[in-house]
């Protein structure tokens, strides 16, 4: 098995052309790629221009910034901008989209009552999931629709009166779904099969990234870019082909080259980088690396964490708290330290949480897994802080019905939802303290 892994992992730095042994293990040597194709592309009808001021910005490197400005826990607005509704014709492509507050996932528009309350909580940075498509034109200017990019930066304008760090990305335009194939653009399934269709793919995230952060430039380093969330090939972290990671790597670098080439303070703005469906053993793995940066010190790595999945997201066990249970998180958290904190290159966990288990019938088992959430979320948030990492809850607003239950806030005003929620919010902020 070791020794099939290391083929792997030889046979994609070889492919990746530039890779070694020791840059591939550390995580602090950056690929050099050469790009397969010229994107640069100045569309027929000029882009979206924000007017907005452009404020001041510090020299503090990734890890610095987050320190000094005591970023320790935040919180997902999930199944808000990112969700997303639309047809999946035989061939298992979307054939049309509506996206972002619109598309009816059961959440009421984003208010600045709930930044505010997020921030009272506690919280110190803000993840808001983005899906831009149904809002971007057609080829070659894959015009993004400018009310939606005002929208976008008028939710950043909550954060930054709430005191909150945010981050953006590009959210469900990757979606894959295993039984129906890929759901959204984004597709590195598609773009690893061959030239023109990586051309094809990467031509429209260039211009999109463009977009955002040309328009959003000004907008001061409590802003941060992700490049994408969680892309894979179907199998989510477990199956992807080496030339599937290979474009993920590109993608990264682009999306970074992207941004800075815009100027402004996106010379210099934090930028989150993950690994193949941002997955922890995917970033610990040997063929993942940083991309090459202009700016110094300026990124930051992410992955997801939701393990175990059975009691973390599918709700199918209800105990948690081994000993055992417990020391799998050291050793996953420890891990991560070592290999990028150690090296001075800072750690978001952009998602994490366990799901609300309701059991109307069986009120012991109900409360037995209720305790269990308290005590997984305290020690997840208790055990980050130890090695260094940034905790972000997945909140999707969902207290009820059949789906994944992580809802904590009240999206109209900011409160929490329930006592029970109350005393969740509570565990975790205490936990990072």
């Amino acid at each position: 098995m070791q020794r099939k892994f290391l083929l792997f992992v030889c046979t994609l730095c070889i492919a990746v052309g530039v890779l070694t042994a020791g840059s591939c293990a550390s995580g602090k040597t950056a690929v050099a790629l050469t790009a397969d194709k010229a994107f640069d592309y100045t569309p027929v009808v000029p882009d979206a221009v924000n007017n907005y001021p452009q404020e001041s910005i510090g020299g503090k490197s990734a890890i610095e910034y987050l320190k000094s400005e005591k970023v320790v826990a935040g919180l997902n607005i999930g199944n808000t901008l990112d969700a997303w509704s639309g047809n999946i014709d035989e061939n298992g492509k979307l054939a049309f989209v509506q996206s972002g507050e619109n598309a009816s996932w059961g959440n009421p528009r984003i208010n600045q009552e709930l930044f505010n309350g997020i921030k009272a909580a506690g919280f110190s940075v803000v993840r808001v999931p983005v899906t831009w498509m149904g809002y971007i034109g057609p080829a070659p200017d894959f015009h993004i629709d400018e009310p939606f990019l005002k929208r976008v930066a008028e939710i950043a304008g909550y954060a930054k009166n709430a005191g909150l760090k945010m981050i953006i990305n590009l959210h469900h335009d990757g979606a894959t779904d295993s039984k129906k194939g890929d759901q959204g653009w984004l597709s590195v399934r598609q773009a690893s099969k061959n030239q023109d269709e990586f051309n094809r793919i990467t031509s429209q995230y260039v211009r999109v990234w463009k977009q955002i952060s040309a328009y959003l430039k000004n907008y001061g380093d409590w802003l941060i870019f992700e490049s994408f969330n969680e892309l894979h090939d179907g199998n989510w972290g477990s199956g992807g082909q080496p030339g599937q990671y290979i474009t993920l790597i590109k993608w990264n670098q682009f999306f970074v080259d992207t941004v800075r080439s815009t100027g402004g303070n996106n010379e210099s703005r934090y930028l989150m980088i993950p690994a193949y469906c941002n997955d922890r053993r995917q970033l610990l793995s040997a063929g993942f690396v940083l991309p090459n940066d202009t700016a110094d010190n300026k990124l930051i790595v992410s992955f997801h964490y939701y393990d175990p999945y059975e009691f973390g997201i599918q709700g199918s066990q209800t105990s948690w708290g081994t000993s055992s249970e417990k020391q799998k998180v050291v050793n996953d958290f420890a891990a991560v330290k070592v290999k990028f904190v150690d090296n001075n290159i800072p750690v978001i966990i952009g998602e994490c949480g366990a799901v609300m288990q309701l059991y109307p019938d069986d009120s012991a088992i109900e409360q037995k897994a209720r305790q269990s959430r308290r005590e997984y979320l305290s020690y997840i948030f208790g055990t980050a802080k130890q090695y260094g990492l940034v905790p972000i809850y997945w909140d999707n607003g969902s207290v009820r019905g059949n789906g994944e239950k992580f809802g904590l806030f009240d999206r109209r005003n900011g409160q929490p939802n329930s006592d029970e929620s109350k005393t969740l919010i509570k565990l975790m902020i205490e936990a990072v303290r």
